[in-house]
């Protein structure tokens, strides 16, 4: 059983969407940031960085202990070590990953820094004009549902009233429509204390 350290931030339900998503049995073990449980000695062998998320698998490649860290890089070993949502074929899994990378370099930092720096508007208007055109022709950011849709949708959950949000009906559905699977549910509705 995967041993998985996170609190309830869009970082936190990143990976928490595909461990229910995949129906991976793991341990929830809640690390409160606001306490600086992150900051602790125990907590920093499996993150040096001090931050969450991060999981301990005990049945890691060539059967020994893995530890990982970084919401995207945890999404995408659980999509390698389930086999799901990381595309039906060669050519799929290459979507998969442009998105996700997308996703974390450009969704996540640009739309997240808009709470603390709203001069990153046109930024962060490229990079929704940029799944607005993608989701005009797609369901999902690869295609079919991914970890790049699982990495991407946290960032949304805080700016369902903006314009920025409002004004892309195709982000918009897409959001509705990642939000209302039971596991994105669960997992972005759980309680962490």
């Amino acid at each position: 059983m995967i041993d998985y350290y996170a609190w309830g931030t869009g970082n936190g339900r990143r990976p928490l969407i595909m461990l229910e998503e995949a129906d991976i049995p793991y341990r929830l073990i809640p690390t409160n940031i606001r306490e600086g449980d992150q900051k602790k000695p125990e907590f920093l062998k499996i993150n040096p960085y001090g931050k969450i998320p991060a999981l301990v698998d005990p049945d890691g490649p060539g059967d020994k202990p893995a530890t990982v860290f970084e919401s995207c890089a945890i999404l995408l070993y659980l999509g390698e070590k389930s086999g799901k949502f990381m595309g039906k074929d060669a050519a799929a899994r290459v979507d998969v990953l442009k998105w996700l990378m997308f996703a974390a370099a450009s969704v996540l930092p640009i739309v997240g820094a808009l709470r603390n720096y709203p001069d990153m508007t046109v930024d962060a208007e490229r990079v929704l004009d940029v799944m607005e055109n993608r989701l005009g022709s797609h369901d999902y950011l690869a295609g079919d549902y991914s970890i790049a849709d699982m990495a991407a949708v946290t960032r949304f959950t805080n700016m369902t009233e903006s314009p920025l949000f409002t004004s892309r009906s195709n982000v918009k559905r897409w959001y509705e429509t990642v939000i209302a699977r039971p596991a994105a549910d669960k997992a972005l509705t759980l309680k962490f204390g």
